[in-house]
């Protein structure tokens, strides 16, 4: 067994649901800010659908952008062993 091994330690259940959560909400305030605004946009300018559709790719990509970070945070904390960090 190497020293890397040794130093890792279990993923608690506490800290999967935590990372869980985090990421829904990393997908769902994005996607329904953004989206309210388009709507609302398109209300005031009558320019449906077009501002929601705007709205939606802008959460998309920062959805996308947060998931990307959260994931790659958590696969360096679990090679080192440390506990997932919500970053």
């Amino acid at each position: 067994m190497s020293s890397n091994d040794q130093k890792r330690q279990p993923l608690t259940g506490l800290s999967a649901l935590g990372f869980v959560t985090d990421v829904f909400i990393s997908i769902a305030l994005p996607t329904t800010l953004f989206a309210w605004i388009g709507r609302t946009l398109d209300k005031r300018w009558s320019t449906s659908p077009w501002m929601t559709v705007v709205g939606f790719i802008l959460a998309l990509a920062l959805s996308g952008t947060l998931v990307y970070r959260k994931a790659k945070r958590a696969a360096e904390d679990m090679k080192t062993g440390n506990d997932i960090k919500k970053t």
